[in-house]
């Protein structure tokens, strides 16, 4: 391991302070000693030209789910400029007891790749009937508390599970679906649907959860983050909470600023949870982007094998590769919307750390060295052999995409 290292002429981004400036990035022990001039008596074995490069903060997933190999799941989130994971509850092995938590830290302790903050299940088994003991899990390592999509029946649990999160002290993440909505219906309910005739959800599924739990907010002194938002009359609400100054935040998933239903033309495209929505819905959801009613951005990442790929589409498991495609999306939305680097990587750095309360998100001094070297010009081609993850299930594969990870370090050292 070579303890100091020196990031020479790159452009260095720090969404936290708004700043971008050429500078050199000194590091030290796994932390950052100093920028643009050396500290005194500063010798370094290794040197990284960076020119025409971007040193950012390490990204923040908000949403990955871990099933079966570990390592490739990591290392696929150190290529994508991943430092820090939030995994989801419904990830293998369910994440509802203490001794969960301590099986997938020790994994992860064994990988050593990105960093893993486990989110917890609000129910037992994710079942939706006893409330999961949080106070236990919170102990144990969890950030927050979440159901993923298993949905919660009966609302008066509900308010008790928001109200025992607040009393924790513990983010609830909440994937806005109604309950009875969310038995493989990954299609939107819209005009492309009428010619598919597949089991569809439309948008009111979506915004009656959201109403739903809103609803609960004031009593509960609950926190609750809404997580792949997909259409606009969610963005809608959300922006209407906020101004109500309720303590909610959200975020889209990169495929739905990408792609829309258009995708399921001729039973093609993959299952999504919630699914592509109209082109309407799409601007919205870049608009939301825009004007910061939505947060941050999350890869929804959700690996499954290729013979899960090989079954009819209304029996296809939802969920997409995608921890390796963030970047090549921000790239596109800061061409596409004009948003600066600052922005772009805010929703994936600064953004995702204040909603979970992290301190670690900016390259300053002291902080730990946790970043990403990354080329906005390098253009490669999404296939099988490209990508690292075991889930080869993304909508991406047979495009070329520009923007490329060039390296990431956690504590200074090199994971890809």
């Amino acid at each position: 391991m070579v303890d100091r290292i020196v990031l020479r002429n790159g452009c260095i981004i720090n969404p936290e302070n708004h700043s971008e400036t050429i500078a050199d990035v000194f590091i030290a022990d796994g932390k950052i000693v100093a920028l643009e001039s050396a500290p005194a008596d500063f010798q370094a074995p290794e040197e990284i030209d960076c020119h025409d490069c971007l040193v950012a903060p390490g990204f923040i997933d908000l949403s990955t789910t871990l099933q079966g190999s570990i390592h490739s799941e990591l290392s696929a989130a150190a290529k994508g400029g991943f430092t820090q994971l939030c995994v989801s509850p419904d990830s293998d092995p369910l994440l509802d007891t203490e001794s969960a938590i301590e099986s997938l830290t020790s994994q992860v302790q064994r990988v050593a790749k990105a960093q893993v903050l486990p989110i917890g299940a609000l129910t037992q088994g994710l079942a939706g009937k006893q409330l999961a003991e949080m106070a236990a899990l919170k102990e144990a390592g969890c950030i927050a508390v979440s159901q993923a999509y298993h949905p919660i029946f009966n609302t008066k649990l509900l308010y008790r599970a928001l109200q025992y999160a607040a009393s924790c002290n513990l983010l609830v993440i909440h994937c806005p679906v109604d309950p009875g909505w969310q038995d493989k219906t990954y299609v939107h309910a819209g005009k492309e649907n009428l010619s598919l005739g597949l089991p569809a959800m439309p948008v009111c599924a979506e915004v009656s959860e959201i109403a739903r739990v809103i609803a609960l907010l004031p009593e509960t002194g609950a926190r609750v983050h809404f997580s792949r938002l997909s259409s606009a009359r969610a963005v809608e609400l959300i922006a209407d909470a906020k101004a109500r100054g309720l303590a909610v935040s959200a975020d889209v998933a990169l495929h739905h600023l990408w792609f829309t239903e258009t995708m399921h033309r001729h039973f093609e495209g993959y299952a999504m949870q919630p699914p592509l929505r109209s082109e309407a819905d799409r601007a919205a959801l870049r608009l939301g982007v825009i004007d910061g009613t939505i947060d941050a951005i999350c890869s929804a990442h959700t690996p499954r094998e290729a013979d899960a790929m090989f079954v009819p589409f209304s029996e296809t498991p939802p969920g997409l590769s995608a921890l390796e495609l963030v970047w090549p999306v921000l790239v596109k939305l800061h061409r596409e919307l004009n948003l600066s680097w600052c922005q772009c990587l805010n929703l994936v750095t600064a953004a995702p750390a204040r909603i979970l309360g992290l301190r670690q998100s900016a390259l300053s001094v002291g902080k730990s060295a946790d970043l990403t070297i990354l080329s906005p010009t390098v253009e490669w081609d999404v296939c099988a052999d490209t990508l690292v993850s075991r889930g080869k299930n993304t909508p991406f594969l047979g495009h070329k995409v520009q923007g490329l990870v060039l390296a990431t370090y956690v504590h200074g050292r090199k994971v890809y």
